[in-house]
């Protein structure tokens, strides 16, 4: 079967390539992902996701938290929260307890061996970042921050809760 050239796609006309809102997020989007995949690859040696790790480290940071805040802070719905936890639980990097107050809830905590193993983790993230971030001054970092947070407010959720 032989395409006519009438039947060849055109060419786009002016549009999203040349929208200067579109390159930013084009670029936005495309330094995220490439940011994301240094440090999947600082994660590969643990066996752990990028989204164990933030689990974890949230974790870290706020015993006692719930499955339900744990899910807002890490943008995820409360099926994919669940699965996380409960491979979590299975590696022995996170315990559930029952809420002393309200047994519908259960209390998410690190075990000795996921207080460890964040504890080495975040060195070496700590270390990605500031090298990831090294181009940038620190003025250029804050103005960074700032125009990000300008722009995050107008987005809807991520998920269904």
């Amino acid at each position: 079967m032989t395409i006519q050239a009438s039947e060849l796609p055109l060419p786009l006309s002016p549009g999203p390539e040349d929208d200067v809102a579109f390159q930013a997020w084009r670029q936005l989007f495309i330094t995220s992902l490439k940011l994301q995949r240094r440090v999947d690859n600082l994660l590969a040696p643990y066996n752990l996701a990028l989204s164990q790790f933030e689990a974890m480290f949230k974790v870290g940071l706020r015993p006692g938290l719930s499955q339900q805040e744990l899910s807002a802070a890490l943008l995820l719905t409360k099926g994919n929260i669940g699965a996380l936890v409960d491979r979590l639980e299975g590696m022995n990097m996170i315990q559930r307890r029952p809420d002393p107050h309200d047994r519908r809830l259960n209390r998410l905590y690190l075990t000795g061996d996921g207080q460890l193993l964040v504890g080495e983790i975040r060195m070496h993230h700590l270390a990605l970042v500031r090298e990831m971030m090294r181009p940038l001054s620190e003025p250029q970092l804050a103005q960074l921050r700032s125009l990000l947070q300008l722009i995050e407010p107008q987005q809807m959720p991520c998920v269904n809760r």
